[in-house]
């Protein structure tokens, strides 16, 4: 299995997961073109992919999903509250498949767990994916980590995690206190020191990668999280920092 992420931030996120012959991907918040743009450049066959697993409702993470659906003829997975959440962004998909979060699901060589997290969102959700005995999790847009967050996170062979804000810089920032609050509150996003935290306290032995994601362009600086990851993350784990504007290169999780 490997992966890598598309597009993370504010402006759209997008994580391609990619195993052989079949693909999924969590979220997009970004143009179909875009999308086609990137796998272009990549030489990357957007065929491969099998499904849309989407996070929850925000733009930013469902911004593109119709056209793609469409355009590639895929299904589209979310649970009951974020499909009711997003209105009529979800009309006209290809396919719309409802997922519980209490059973996971299997879509080709993946099995993908839905996990719950905290977010001002209807029924958010982030994503534990399987493909050969590997495991890689999906861990952004959450405002604390909860105790079901430290089980279901603290073994991985891959970890991509928010690292959305340094909040010195957030409250310095022109950002209204309302939005100030929103961010750093408990079900907002996860602040450098948060994800440092919970990074302090999970198991190592079997990680190859983790990615540091859904960085704010405004209250954040790559430099800063790098300094996060030094501290805590052993130097046997590669790791990165995901933007906005680039495709990341592609992460192998072997063994």
């Amino acid at each position: 299995m490997r992966f890598a992420t598309m597009g993370s931030g504010s402006k759209g996120n997008a994580t391609l997961v990619d195993e052989n012959d079949s693909a999924l991907l969590v979220d997009c918040g970004l143009s179909y073109s875009r999308v086609r743009s990137l796998a272009s450049e990549r030489n990357y066959d957007l065929d491969k992919l099998d499904g849309i697993f989407v996070t929850h409702e925000h733009s930013d993470h469902i911004g593109g999903v119709k056209n793609l659906s469409r355009g590639l003829k895929i299904p589209v997975y979310a649970t009951s509250g974020t499909i009711a959440a997003s209105g009529n962004r979800f009309d006209d998909v290809y396919e719309l498949k409802e997922i519980g979060l209490d059973k996971n699901i299997t879509l080709g060589p993946f099995e993908i767990t839905p996990v719950i997290v905290p977010h001002d969102a209807q029924e958010p959700c982030q994503f534990i994916i399987t493909a050969r005995f590997k495991r890689l999790g999906i861990l952004t847009d959450l405002g604390h980590v909860t105790a079901y967050v430290r089980k279901m996170y603290g073994t991985l062979d891959a970890l991509v995690i928010e690292f959305n804000h340094d909040l010195d810089m957030l409250q310095a920032s022109d950002y209204r206190q309302i939005l100030q609050r929103r961010i750093s509150g408990p079900y907002g996003h996860l602040s450098n020191d948060q994800a440092e935290e919970f990074l302090g306290g999970i198991n190592y032995q079997t990680m190859s990668h983790l990615v540091a994601a859904h960085l704010s362009e405004k209250t954040n600086s790559p430099s800063i999280v790098l300094a996060c990851l030094d501290r805590v993350v052993p130097s046997t784990v590669n790791t990165y920092v995901a933007t906005q504007v680039d495709f990341s290169p592609w992460f192998v999780i072997s063994g």
